[in-house]
């Protein structure tokens, strides 16, 4: 039986791993997830699936959150 989320993209712990990083990093910041939102342009939904690891995050969206977070995409990166 084939699973509704079969993909690799479903199956990795890439997603979630990011996620985790960009969440604790907020909150080191003391940032809601709406006021990173503001900082970044995304919706505070899109930071919500972000950080629970439900997107499949691209590298352009790193950089964002990166500028957000006031670090590097290098720092969130070597995390991973």
């Amino acid at each position: 039986m084939i699973g509704l989320y079969t993909s690799p993209l479903f199956t990795s712990i890439l997603p979630a791993r990011v996620g985790y990083i960009i969440q604790q990093k907020r909150k080191q910041l003391g940032l809601t997830q709406k006021e990173l939102a503001g900082k970044t342009r995304f919706s505070k939904y899109m930071i919500s699936k972000i950080e629970r690891g439900m997107h499949d995050i691209k590298i352009t969206e790193i950089q964002r959150l990166a500028f957000g977070l006031e670090t590097s995409v290098k720092d969130i990166i070597d995390e991973v």
